[in-house]
């Protein structure tokens, strides 16, 4: 059955849920179940075994599976299980407005053959009051993914984004190209669109200018961690964008490694990726401006912690 036929008859949407037990997960499946384009099912893959506080509805499929495989194997498992024509992601903390999937499919309608993949705009909630809709621009439809996100054009994030809560696509794309690629963390989601890219040159990325979401975001990283992940950035950006443009791969490496780094507080790794980056790539002004003045906010944040630290007891040492 052709594309065409398929979207002509109504595809049957499956929409897959990969969790770890959030509470948040019970407001996801009810934006699923309130969507006015009827979804087939809705498979719910739990990494947990302590019980999940579901809707009831008939068309939720409860899979559970070891945990600690990560969301890119956990989504793949889901999309095997499914038996639609269209897979739908959405994360367990992310909700959908109730005409999201009906406005992507109306869009992709008249498009013949099963090479494409919808997005939409969405808005994003956190840490704490903050709101903001992203991304700012728009993807072409057939513009490189990897140009598109990692290409520094400011000195915000926010600019280009193509979040997985608001991806909706044929499955055979997913049964074509897998989401379980273990060497894809911690990027799953552009890798996977990067592939995708690169395995089918026909491929339309079609983002809504509409905001059809909401991506919830929490203030986990914005505090101190004591994993400095800056080096599994760098690697990540080494393998899956060689074959991007100097200015791609350097934008990157002094962006996203920079970040992870300053989740650690670590100075240490904000050289390392500045370096790894001049070595590497061509960062544009854009990228070098982010990373230093991520090391100034790292100096900051030490400054203020330092400030905001207990005087020491009569007698002791202050810790080194």
């Amino acid at each position: 059955m052709t594309g065409r036929v398929a979207r002509a008859m109504s595809p049957r949407v499956s929409v897959v849920i990969p969790t770890v037990g959030r509470h948040t997960l019970a407001r996801a499946v009810q934006s699923v179940l309130d969507q006015t384009y009827r979804v087939a099912e809705i498979l719910v893959v739990a990494d947990t075994d302590t019980p999940l506080q579901l809707p009831v509805d008939e068309r939720i499929v409860l899979l559970r599976t070891p945990p600690g495989a990560g969301s890119g194997p956990h989504r793949q498992r889901g999309i095997e299980a499914s038996t639609g024509s269209v897979i739908a992601l959405l994360d367990d903390d992310d909700e959908w407005h109730p005409d999201k999937l009906r406005r992507q499919l109306d869009r992709v309608a008249s498009y013949s053959g099963d090479q494409w993949i919808a997005s939409s705009r969405t808005s994003v909630i956190g840490p704490g009051r903050r709101r903001r809709v992203w991304p700012r621009r728009l993807v072409g439809p057939h513009e490189s993914v990897a140009e598109y996100l990692f290409r520094f054009t400011d000195l915000r994030f926010g600019g280009a984004m193509l979040q997985t809560s608001t991806l909706c696509f044929p499955a055979e794309i997913a049964r074509k190209v897998r989401w379980d690629d273990d060497g894809d963390k911690p990027h799953d989601e552009p890798s996977w669109l990067i592939r995708v890219q690169a395995a089918m040159p026909e491929l339309r990325v079609i983002q809504l200018p509409e905001v059809l979401g909401i991506y919830h975001v929490g203030g986990e990283s914005l505090s101190r961690s004591s994993l400095d992940r800056t080096d599994e950035y760098l690697d990540w950006g080494l393998r899956h964008l060689s074959g991007e443009s100097p200015r791609v791969r350097g934008d990157y490496l002094c962006t996203s490694p920079v970040s992870a780094a300053v989740s650690a507080r670590s100075l240490a790794g904000v050289r390392r990726a500045i370096l790894t980056g001049l070595r590497h790539g061509r960062p544009g002004p854009w990228a070098l401006g982010y990373a230093v003045l991520s090391a100034v906010r790292i100096l900051l944040l030490r400054m203020r912690s330092a400030v905001s630290a207990p005087a020491p007891s009569p007698g002791r040492k202050w810790p080194s």
